[in-house]
């Protein structure tokens, strides 16, 4: 009789144990999720590469560098998420990538990341920029012209305008091409002196994404 009371009382409390660990287990997952757009139209963007790394204390050594630990395409409306057991992390790191758009890496902060972190992440579309500076109205040989982006953003380093270039002469005629943000608009700034008048020239454009845009300036 005790055998049997003692083999009950044991089951019991081990089914209790198994119930405690797995209502511990669930209260200790945690889930990252979040919506890729778009920013020059706030659309969604699917079918991005989005993985997740983070870094870690493991047996009481913090390892600096981020360990994988999921990764997934976003939806059609441009969700995803990840749902995965709380670790000893100090960061996570999401970094979003789809071809013909610029790569987003962010980084969140482990204390931020409580058991439903939600946040939208940008993936700007990639576009190209040519500029075509001439003199077209020469004057004499000491034209001159001094021209910048004044808004916009360039991603190369073949000569894009981020500060003033210098062109000077009748024969001036250059041609820049730069990578640059789609769906924002440009701007380049020029001075132009021709005799002993010189004026301040401004020429704008919206950049279409994924295709190359041509913004003549002549003077």
């Amino acid at each position: 009789m005790y055998k049997r009371q003692y083999l009950f009382l044991t089951s019991v409390l081990f089914l209790m144990i198994l119930m405690f660990a797995s209502c511990k287990k669930k209260d200790n997952q945690v889930s990252i999720s979040g919506k890729v757009i778009n920013p020059g139209t706030n659309e969604a963007v699917g079918d991005a590469m989005v993985s997740l790394s983070s870094t870690s204390v493991q047996s009481w050594v913090y390892n600096s560098n981020f360990q994988d630990i999921a990764s997934s395409n976003s939806n059609t409306d441009g969700t995803f998420s990840f749902k995965f057991d709380e670790q000893a992390a100090s960061a996570y790191r999401i970094y979003i990538y789809k071809s013909n758009y610029f790569p987003n890496t962010t980084l969140i902060n482990a204390n931020d990341v409580t058991e439903n972190y939600n946040s939208s992440f940008e993936l700007i579309p990639e576009a190209t920029i040519t500029l075509k500076v001439k003199n077209n109205t020469p004057l004499d040989s000491a034209d001159r012209i001094l021209y910048k982006i004044k808004k916009g953003v360039v991603v190369c380093t073949n000569g894009c305008p981020e500060n003033y270039l210098e062109g000077i002469g009748v024969a001036y005629d250059t041609t820049i091409s730069c990578k640059t943000y789609g769906n924002m608009y440009f701007l380049v700034e020029s001075n132009i002196t021709k005799g002993s008048n010189t004026i301040l020239r401004k020429d704008s454009i919206c950049l279409n994404p994924f295709v190359n845009t041509e913004l003549d300036i002549f003077y």
